[in-house]
Parts: structure tokens; sequence; C-alpha cells
């Protein structure tokens, strides 16, 4: 059986779009910074880092995971390897472009992280650990194997600002090969999914078992609940059919549990619902996009969709934003079909952009897009702002198309791969690509992860190129034969942007900064309106009612530090809390 463990196609890069009804694309945001992450001393034996995951909180931190060997520094952190992979967290700083803190965890054997959420001052990855024993700060979880199989982990981290400390740490799944490649939250829920290959895997005191032989492994997802300096399982739910499935990417909006992967047997089950593989199975796997119900103890699936063809497709990623769900990887069928949408390969791997609409007890395609070459090219990640829908990953082909942007690799000769970005308008029933940026070297340069904060879009990954670069940014790697982590940014100005037609006198909002309130003084003749508080992700955190005179005072007790946007008195007002 292949390892769950295989680290990202090398060989992979690059978007393109099928260019039907497209308009002319924009001018794409060049490249703000670019910087190595956990670097290794120029004598270090096979230096290895790459990140794999990155999320932002509302002050507009970045926080990275990924794993690393030797010993790697993080501004001014030092982290050393107990064996041959350990997992790195960290937390960077935009505005003094600087790492705030790092923490390593895991044993002597190989560990890795794949996810990674962020909840006020609350931090929690999740991955696997094939060491007999790994340390998570004051916790050791024991793996269940002595063949060194991986199995699951979910952590949490306390971020106090200066420093951040693990403070638990879960195990879970079976005597198999096990990994948890996704992670999700919402208030004290914590939501996994990945892949177990045991014939039976528990989580806390509920067990999977596997439907198919023991080369074949199964889907799962999992709740926690956060209960501060410990946690526990909730419930846990499988999928899948009898050949090898996966959980690669989850999304939470409400009760409702988002959850994509991909099948590769005849069939696969969600619950009472069956889906069936375009291409029979026989290696040919196809993706499936599923909606399951958190019923608070239990959980249930409402819906599934499959999409693909009948030769190799997989999705890597997926975001939601109200009833429209977003999903992204590469698809290497000569056709491949997205519901009523129909995509054609130009090469071994395209990628593909979708949108799903969610109608409570169903979900139906709406719209699909591809990009690419003649290569490898395929989508690591995805994130959603309003109407625009980001992506990033990898393209091989010497060039690429977006739409009607065209990225050329820097190494078109010898189908090394370079880091693209691009960016689609949402407008409604179809989605159109409005620009693509991209950035590498001579080597295999790959982005597996991605943040959208504020007008900053951060692609993150690792870089196998001596030298890459990033616009006017260069990275250039201290050794070679190695991996090296990077963090980049762009600006889009768009994401700032307002369409709401405000008063001709602006609102006034005050202290700014705030600390416990903040008052809102209306101009005279304005309607009044309910009023909305969202962080810097754009998630509303405080709702206030329309105001009834030309003030409001508005509560602020209980928010983190860091920059807000207050919605519903004209132009969205930007508030400082301290």
């Amino acid at each position: 059986m292949k390892s769950f463990y295989s680290l990202f196609p090398v060989g992979l890069l690059a978007l393109l779009l099928l260019a039907s009804c497209l308009p002319v694309a924009a001018q794409a945001p060049a490249w703000q910074s670019a910087q190595a992450v956990a670097v290794a001393s120029g004598a270090a034996t096979n230096p290895y880092s790459v990140v794999t995951a990155t999320a932002v909180d509302a002050a507009g931190n970045v926080f990275l995971a990924g794993q690393f060997t030797n010993t790697v520094a993080l501004g001014g952190t030092t982290l050393t390897s107990l064996g041959s992979y350990d997992v790195f967290v960290a937390k960077f700083n935009p505005a003094s472009n600087q790492f705030v803190w790092a923490q390593r965890a895991g044993g002597t054997g190989t560990d890795y992280v794949r996810a990674l959420a962020v909840s006020g001052a609350s931090l929690y990855v999740a991955g696997a650990f094939a060491s007999a024993t790994a340390g998570f700060g004051p916790t050791t979880l024991t793996n269940a194997s002595a063949s060194s199989s991986g199995d699951v982990f979910v952590a949490k981290l306390t971020d106090a600002g200066p420093t951040g400390s693990f403070a638990w740490a879960q195990r879970a799944g079976s005597t198999g090969d096990d990994i948890a490649y996704a992670l999700a939250l919402s208030g004290t829920s914590i939501y996994v999914a990945g892949a177990f290959a045991g014939a039976t895997a528990s989580f806390g005191p509920t067990t999977l078992t596997n439907a198919g032989p023991s080369n074949s492994s199964d889907v799962f997802l999992a709740k926690l609940i956060d209960a501060g300096a410990t946690s526990s399982f909730a419930w846990a739910q499988r999928a899948g059919g009898t050949d090898i499935d996966y959980a690669n990417a989850l999304a939470i909006s409400g009760n409702n549990v988002y959850l994509a992967g991909t099948f590769a047997g005849a069939t696969a089950g969600f619950g009472s619902i069956t889906l069936t593989n375009a291409g029979a199975g026989a290696g040919t796997p196809d993706v499936f996009v599923a909606k399951l119900t958190d019923a608070g103890p239990t959980s249930s699936f409402a819906w599934a969709q499959r999409a693909g063809g009948t030769d190799y497709d997989v999705i890597n990623a997926l975001a939601v934003s109200g009833t429209s769900v977003y999903v992204a990887g590469g698809f290497g069928s000569s056709i491949a079909d997205f519901g009523p949408a129909t995509l054609a390969s130009t090469g071994f791997l395209d990628v593909f952009v979708a949108k799903i609409t969610d109608a409570g007890s169903t979900g139906s395609f709406v719209w699909a897009r591809r990009a690419g070459g003649t290569q490898f090219d395929t989508a690591y990640a995805l994130a959603v702002s309003g109407t625009g829908v980001y992506l990033t990953g990898t393209f091989g082909s010497p060039t690429a198309g977006f739409g009607s942007t065209t990225l050329t690799n820097a190494d078109a000769t010898t189908g090394f791969a370079d880091t693209f970005v691009a960016k689609l308008t949402d407008v409604g029933s179809t989605g159109n690509f409005v620009w693509a940026q991209r950035a590498g070297g001579m080597g295999s340069d790959v982005a597996t992860t991605m943040a959208v904060s504020g007008s900053s879009v951060y692609a993150a990954g690792y870089l196998d190129s001596p030298t890459a670069s990033f616009g006017p940014a260069i990275i250039t790697k201290p050794t070679a034969n190695s991996f090296l982590g990077f963090l980049a940014s762009l600006t889009d100005p768009t994401l700032t942007a307002t369409t709401a037609a405000g008063p001709r006198e602006p609102a006034a909002l005050f202290p700014n900064p705030a600390r416990h309130a903040a008052t809102l003084r209306l101009p005279v003749g304005t309607a009044p309106a309910p009023l909305t508080l969202s962080d810097a992700l754009g998630r509303a955190v405080r709702r206030y009612p329309a105001p009834t005179g030309p003030e409001a005072v508005l509560d602020l007790r209980g928010l983190p530090a860091g920059l807000y946007l207050l919605h519903g008195a004209g132009s969205a007002q930007r508030l400082a809390v301290e």
C-alpha cells in the first residue's frame, strides 16, 4: 500500500482555465515579500523543511506549521529534530516581518503535520506521528503500532503573545497507517478528517471499522470538544469503499460540516448515500464532496456528490461562503464531469476549481473551471473572500493558462514546477479567472497552503530551486539538495474595497483604538441599520441592533486585540481594539 506520508507531488505546477466567455484579465498583483522558513545551517546533512499549513488570526498574525530535520532557525528560535522528521509550529508577525515564537513536537521517528486552525488565542494542529512516542510539550502520545505505522494526532497550543506553548494533545487511529489531513473549528468544537488503514480505528470511545482489505483505507471524520486544558472525542464517522479512500479538506458553517476527498473503489458509501466511480476503480480515483449535519453528540450525512472521469482525479482544497461550497485540485481524466459542467484536460494533470450550491438536503455543482498546460499542474489550497476565490498550487507545464492569463515556467525544459497564485471571481452561475501570478526558479517549487488576511494573500510551501524569485524578493537556499520552507505574500487591493455607498459625511467611531467599548456617531439623516463587526479574516465576531439614536455604544469586551471592520454605517469603519 502506498504510504499516506508521500510528499506533495514535486513535479506539479500551474493553473489554466477553459477560456470560454472570459473577460480581459486584470493585472496581477505584484509579490510584496518572501522569506525562508525553518532554515538549517549550511553544514546540516540533507536539510529539509516544508510548510504544510497556514492560518491567520484576527490581529493579522500568520501561523505556520510543517516538518523539518536537523536544527533549524525561525527568527531567534532554534529547533532541533529528535529523529527523522519533526513538527514545527510558528507565529509570524507581518508588521515587524519577524517570527515571534516557534515550537517543535514529535519523537525519534517520522512525524508530520498537515492541518492548522486558529481561534482567538487557541491554535490547533493535526497530522500523524510514526514515532513510538511523540512529545507535544508536556504531553506524550504513544503509537498503537509497533511497526512505525502512523497514528493521528490533534494538539492545541496557546498563543500568549510573545510565546506559545502546547496545552494538550490527543491520539487516534489504528495499527495501520493513519493520518489527519484537515482541521476546522466552530467554537469549542474541533473537527478533524483524514484516512485510517487498519481494520479498526479508535477515536476516543468510538471505534470505526474499515470496509476494505488490509491494503485499503477509509475516510474518517471526528469531532473533539476542547475543555481548555483537556479535550475529548464526541463522535466519529467513516466513509468510503473497499479501495484507498481519504479526506483531504474540511470546512464548517454553523452545524454543517463539509468534507472533500478522493475514493478509488468502484463505489463509496457516505451513510445511506452511495457514490459510483466513473472509472469503476482500478486505480482511477474520483473526487467526492459531502455534507454532514452535526447534532451535538452525533452526526449524519446529508448529501454527497462525486466528480471526475475515468482516470486519476484528486481534490485537495475546500472553502465555504454561505451556501456556496468551493473545491479545487487536479484532474487527469481526458474528460471530467462536475455535474452539468464538463472539463477537458490538455495535459497529464490539469487544475480544476468548482462551485457547489448547498440547498440543505441536496448539493449540486454550478460551475467548474480548468487551468494549466501540457504537463502536471494542480491546486493545493483555496481561500474565499466575498466573490473572490483564491487558489495556489504548482505548475510543471512550460506555460500554463488561467483564463486569459498565461504564466511561463522559469525552467520550461525539464518539467520542474513553479508556484502559482490565482484569483477567480464568482458571478453566480459561472466563475472567471481575473489574474494569476507565478514564482520560483530552476527547480521544483510548490505552494501547499494559503491564507487571506485584510488585503494580503499569503502562500507557503517549499522550494527545491537553489534560488527562487518572488518578483523582487529572492530566496537563496544555503544548502543544495534540500527542501526549504517559504512564506510569501502579495497584496490584492480589491480585498479591502467596499461597494457600499456611504453618506457624504462619514460616520465617526471613537475612541480608536478602543478597549472595552467604542461609540458610533451617525450623520444626520442616516437610515439606521444593523451593525456587524468583522475580524481580519472577514468573519463576523459581533452583531449589534440598528441604532435607535444618533449614537450607539458598541460593547467590545472579550474581543482579542487586533484590527476590525464595522459594517452597516456607510463605508466600513476600521477599528483597532487594544
